[in-house]
């Protein structure tokens, strides 16, 4: 057969006689001058700046045409063109599509950093890595391949019928489509109107093709069908209704012929009809050849002859399928054969019998001999089942399409699996399987759909641990339903019973942050942190320690703290461990231990591009940089967390990351911004469930009204996080505003309020505090103590540990320098009230800093004015890239860092260097730790 088709003439009499079809039968455009003048304006300005396109219409309204003239219009200005398409029957093929475009530019494939290397080569099948590379490494692989190709010659890039690309395809796509403002690409992407398919990024361009208007719809049938009569004319223009294609195709069909019936049914049924019309007038060998090609994954001239041969029991050659050409039904092209459109191939798919495709399926699976799962997939077509050996070819497909990436075919190739087991407990867990890669894609509605199919064997407890997590880890935690805590304890013991000690501990993990989250009384908490006692594990697992201190923050604080303490010296490797113990060390307030392993994690994840859960790193990371004084580091964690959870939808971070940005805002005095993220983080956080994140917001509101003197505002603010019946109320972060709220209370007259709060932490915190929770205890005892008593708490809160706490020991300095000068003790609080200016000053904590030189005046030294820094004019992404340029990194390096280009990297240093004043990278260190007057 091969031989057979090398003989083949590809430039002879017949090829050039395809070719002339071809070429008379392309389209004319009309109507579509400002449609051409929009995309050709995105060509002509490549240069200056990329951009992103997405054309949307009806079927046959003539997006690919439209492409075709940007193609020609890009060539003819010396651009290189790079095409990938979606297909139906190719949807199940991982990163397919991509191939396509990124095919011709493999060979620069070793000039990539090593981890994108390595996931743009696993994406392809091209390396036996044994983890799954992530999408967004995938992603960045291709965009550095595109702006490095692109640096030589500009790119138009164009993807049709997006609406057909695989999952994989499509996500990466829409990587590259936000990130291109600053090279020299353009990305044109079809899809058809009404898809499900669609691109999160709201700033992208979009475009929707109208249908002809009827001069140009007239113009256009009459040079694609003269010599009408009127009556038909007239017919045609008004079943076409402005529908290039339907103008072109609807002359060619039977539909001549037809009743007028046919013009009710939808218009893409009777462009449909129009194309199988054509079909049916075709011999058989045609006919069958054309289902073979409906119903391939490739677009192989070879495989439907050897599959035509097949099914026909004959040899069959190229002029077999010359009637389709003449048709104007496909295209052949050297060794490939493709429909002119793809309502032909869906015309074709609906028409045959399921008998017909069954054959089709079998005979391609018979010629396929590459070394991809297509002859699996076609395999599994054609059979009915059950077949165990096919179903176990099916597990080891859907196991190398995970490593891939391509969750969305491991789900295909289970769920088949399953239907073609002949037992039920396989038929159960290879469902199970599918749901746990349905759980990591976060496709709630397709893990339940599967969980109900797979119904558990209630003699398997590990099967019923396994449902229990799946449908767990499927849903948002901050969905709060106390009720799933205790079943999550007893899937627990399942789970031991059936040998699973791991699964157990990740099921009390889960029902610990539950806790945590929600308001769980304390004999459920208690169940949680007796069942995870009673776990065959090391006292050390980082789970263990993390279930104690979100269970009862307060109360096993002091014994986690020590336990943190002992991780910490040695250091952990496993980011999961790490992650794990970051957590923990935020909710019981050991900021500074938590950030060196969120520091790592942070770290860990950027390298292995899981962008989804570093955006919630960063929110941790940047909420214990804030908490330790590193508020421009806070202020660059929370602008990436944002930036990333935008660009995986997902709104709970966005929330969190925005948190951080208004307590930031408060901090610092701008009570603006402050309110202006607030209001935002209540659009965002409109159930309740999520009310961890309104009593963290309350306490950045509480913040900025203390700070602006409005102490009446500021109480009623943190008083909502005590009342029970509040949406802000929440019993587990209640401590970390005690200190913001005794002070409230206590500047409005609430003392016996504030000396309930203390009361209540202290109690919780027994037998030991926390350092933060000891300082911020001290602290509010102090404000709470009669003058014999008060130097003392004042001290005990001023001790070394401070340190780790700058704005706390701000402030406390500058309420005992308060303090001292209130008991005539002028002298003595200058120290403190100086110590506490500069403190402040240097964190931006205005209010503060202001308060504190007015006392100092009050106690006779007069204060230097107030420095601010010229990097408070970069916004958080600018001086994230600054940073890293100051450290000597490359803009590749911090590109990859990033998930940028280095062009785009370049943009930004352009825009930085004005803003600090400065013309180069040498300048950019000095500049950064630069103090400038503020008037």
């Amino acid at each position: 057969m091969t031989r057979r088709l090398a003989q083949a003439p590809r430039s002879g009499p017949q090829q050039r006689e395809i070719g002339d079809r071809l070429h008379a039968a392309s389209p004319v455009l009309y109507g579509r001058d400002d449609d051409i003048t929009l995309i050709n304006e995105l060509i002509d300005r490549v240069r200056d700046a990329g951009s992103a396109l997405v054309v949307s219409g009806e079927p046959g309204i003539g997006k690919s045409t439209l492409l075709d003239a940007a193609q020609d219009h890009s060539r003819a200005r010396g651009m290189r063109v790079l095409r990938l398409s979606g297909v139906t029957s190719e949807a199940h093929l991982p990163f397919g599509a991509l191939h396509q475009a990124v095919g011709p530019m493999l060979k620069q494939v070793a000039s990539l950093p090593a981890r994108q290397r390595s996931a743009l080569l696993a994406a392809f099948g091209l390396s036996d890595g044994r983890t799954a590379p992530d999408i967004f490494l995938v992603g960045l692989a291709t965009l550095n391949l595109l702006t490095a190709s692109a640096a030589r010659r500009p790119i138009l890039l164009i993807a049709d019928d997006v609406q057909w690309l695989d999952q994989p395809s499509h996500d990466v796509l829409a990587f590259i489509s936000r990130r291109l403002s600053s090279d020299p690409i353009v990305l044109l992407m079809a899809i058809r109107e009404g898809s499900d398919q669609s691109f999160l990024h709201s700033g992208i361009l979009r475009h929707r093709l109208s249908r002809l208007s009827a001069a140009a719809a007239e113009r256009l049938l009459n040079v694609q069908a003269p010599g009408l009569s009127p009556n038909l004319r007239h017919r045609f223009l008004d079943e076409a209704a402005g529908n290039p294609l339907a103008l072109v195709e609807l002359p060619r069909g039977e539909s001549r012929t037809e009743s007028g019936e046919a013009q009710w049914l939808p218009l893409t049924d009777r462009l449909e009809r129009a194309f199988f019309s054509r079909v049916s007038g075709l011999p058989a060998a045609t006919r069958t050849l054309l289902l073979v090609v409906t119903e391939n994954d490739s677009k192989s001239l070879r495989e439907a002859l050897d599959a035509g041969e097949v099914l026909l029991g004959e040899r069959v050659g190229l002029d077999a399928l010359t009637p389709a050409v003449s048709a104007m039904l496909i295209e052949v092209d050297g060794g490939e054969v493709r429909f002119r459109h793809p309502l032909v191939r869906s015309a074709l798919h609906q028409a045959a019998s399921p008998m017909m495709r069954h054959d089709v399926h079998a005979a391609l699976a018979r010629v396929i001999k590459d070394q991809s799962d297509r002859a699996v997939w076609h395999r599994m077509a054609s059979t009915i089942g059950p077949d165990d050996a096919l179903a176990a070819e099916l597990d080891e497909a859907a196991s190398r399409s995970q490593r891939r990436g391509a969750l969305v075919t491991a789900i295909f190739a289970e769920e088949n699996a399953a239907r073609l087991s002949r037992t039920a407990l396989a038929r159960s867990e290879r469902l199970l399987r599918a749901a746990g890669f349905a759980a990591d894609m976060g496709q709630p509605e397709t893990v339940e759909r599967l969980l109900r199919e797979a119904t558990p064997n209630e003699s398997h407890p590990h099967l019923r641990a396994r449902f229990a997590w799946i449908r767990e880890i499927s849903e948002p935690l901050t969905v709060i339903d106390l009720a799933r805590i205790s079943p999550l304890v007893g899937f627990a013991a399942d789970a031991r019973t059936g040998g699973d000690d791991d699964l157990a501990l990740e099921l009390l993990w889960r029902a610990a942050q539950r806790c945590w989250w929600g308001h769980a009384s304390d004999a459920v908490r208690a169940s949680v942190h007796a069942a995870a006692r009673q776990m065959r594990v090391p006292a050390t697992d980082a789970r263990l320690i993390a279930i104690a201190a979100y269970v009862e923050p307060l109360k096993n604080g002091g014994e986690i703290h020590r336990q943190l303490a002992a991780q910490a010296a040695p250091g952990v490797a496993d980011p999961g461990i790490a992650w794990t113990l970051g957590l923990a060390a935020n909710t019981i307030g050991a900021f500074d231990f938590g950030l060196s392993w969120l520091t790592a994690v942070s770290t860990a994840f950027r390298e292995q591009g899981r962008l989804g859960e570093l955006a919630r790193v960063l929110f941790a990371r940047g909420w214990a940089e804030m908490e330790t004084g590193d508020w421009m580091g806070a202020m660059r964690s929370a602008g990436e967390s944002l930036r990333l959870a935008e660009e995986v939808g997902a709104t709970v971070w966005i929330a969190a990351a925005t948190v951080v940005q208004a307590k930031l805002a408060a901090m610092r005095g701008n009570l603006d911004a402050c309110e202006a993220h607030a209001l935002q983080v209540e659009r965002l956080v409109l159930s309740p469930n999520t009310n961890f994140l309104l009593a963290l917001l309350q306490n950045a509101r509480g913040i900025a009204a203390l700070g602006a003197g409005r102490s009446l505002e500021a109480y009623e603010h943190l008083q909502r996080l005590q009342a029970p019946a509040d949406p802000a109320f929440n019993t587990n972060i209640q401590f970390f505003s005690l200190a913001d709220y005794v002070e409230a209370a206590v500047s409005c007259g609430q003392e016996a309020v504030a000396a309930a709060a203390i009361d209540d932490v202290e109690r919780r915190s027994a037998p030991m505090a926390v350092p933060w929770v000891q300082i911020m205890l001290s602290y509010s005892k102090a404000l709470l103590a009669p003058p014999a008593r008060a130097e003392t708490f004042f001290q005990d809160g001023l001790g070394t540990i401070s340190q780790n706490w700058p704005f706390l020991r701000g402030r406390l300095l500058l309420a005992y320098g308060e303090w001292l000068r209130r008991q005539r003790r002028v002298m003595d609080a200058r120290a403190p009230l100086r110590t506490a200016r500069d403190i402040l000053d240097a964190l931006g904590a205005v209010p503060w800093g202001n308060r504190a030189r007015r006392e100092l005046r009050a106690a006779g030294e007069a204060s230097r004015p107030r420095a601010g820094r010229v990097l408070d004019a970069l916004t958080p992404q600018e001086l994230q890239i600054a940073e890293l340029a100051a450290d000597g990194f490359s803009n590749k390096e911090i590109g990859a860092r990033l998930y940028l280009s280095h062009r785009t990297v370049g943009y930004h240093l352009y825009r930085i260097f004005p803003k600090l004043g400065i013309t180069a990278r040498s300048g950019l260190r000095t500049a950064l730790n630069r103090p400038q007057p503020i008037a």
